[in-house]
């Protein structure tokens, strides 16, 4: 399944925001299951989150009750771009070419 971009931009932001609103910056950490909550399709959301982990703006650690994620501490800046971005123009798109 292809994820376009516009899905691909919303998706991050809310995960991001979510993240970011809840102080997860790895003291604090979300299960999957709660980050995603509040998606209309889980299935992209989790291909979205991948690829925020694989560009280390999001890192997850495996639990005995599933996967846990948090924000990453060092590319803090990324994550406050995403979260204040607002309208038409985003870094994301920029950061999938990375």
């Amino acid at each position: 399944m292809k994820v376009h971009k516009s899905d691909y931009i919303k998706y991050s932001r809310f995960i991001v925001r979510k993240l970011y609103k809840s102080g997860c910056w790895g003291a604090g950490s979300m299960y999957e299951d709660n980050l995603l909550d509040g998606l209309p399709d889980k299935s992209i959301g989790r291909k979205v989150l991948d690829a925020l982990i694989k560009q280390r703006i999001i890192i997850g650690k495996k639990k005995k009750y599933g996967h846990k994620y948090y924000l990453n501490t060092e590319r803090g800046d990324k994550a406050k771009e995403i979260v204040k971005e607002q309208g038409i123009k985003s870094i994301i798109p920029i950061l999938l070419m990375i």
